[in-house]
């Protein structure tokens, strides 16, 4: 079958299952710029080789869920330079300001999906923000799965 790129049982909804599944038959990453089109959210700021974008499937109970998308396709963690930190930084930065996040977290899964849980190999980073109760005023459990 060759590399797989994406992770298809791991999705979390059937729409975007189905989605997976076309990606996975076009055996290519879905991240890399080339074929960024099944992204349906618009790139809202780029900065030394990576992209933030709003999660076009964001996880239930969130009040802001983005990604901070390499721009250059990798897999492993010792991949990251000390210059793919400092955009990170600066473009989570911007996310917080412009959403104004009070608090919330900022997730990367690496390697082998089957040890991860992650749907694209791509190394992508989460920005999270939980959803607040109006009734309670507590923030949304935030299911991230690791596995």
């Amino acid at each position: 079958m060759g590399k797989r790129f994406v992770q298809k049982e791991f999705a979390k909804s059937p729409a975007y299952r189905r989605i997976l599944s076309g990606i996975e038959q076009a055996r290519h990453c879905p991240f890399c710029p080339e074929n960024f089109k099944y992204h349906q959210r618009s790139i809202l700021r780029r900065s030394g080789g990576w992209l933030a974008t709003e999660n076009s499937w964001p996880y239930r109970g969130t009040r802001v869920h983005c990604l901070l998308i390499s721009e250059r396709h990798r897999e492993r963690f010792g991949e990251l330079t000390l210059q793919d930190f400092a955009a990170i930084r600066q473009l989570t930065q911007w996310l917080i300001r412009r959403y104004r996040i009070a608090g919330g977290g900022l997730a990367l899964r690496f390697g082998d999906p089957r040890f991860t849980g992650a749907t694209v190999r791509h190394l992508h980073f989460q920005l999270i923000q939980p959803a607040r109760s109006q009734r309670t005023g507590r923030a949304a459990t935030v299911n991230f799965p690791i596995g």
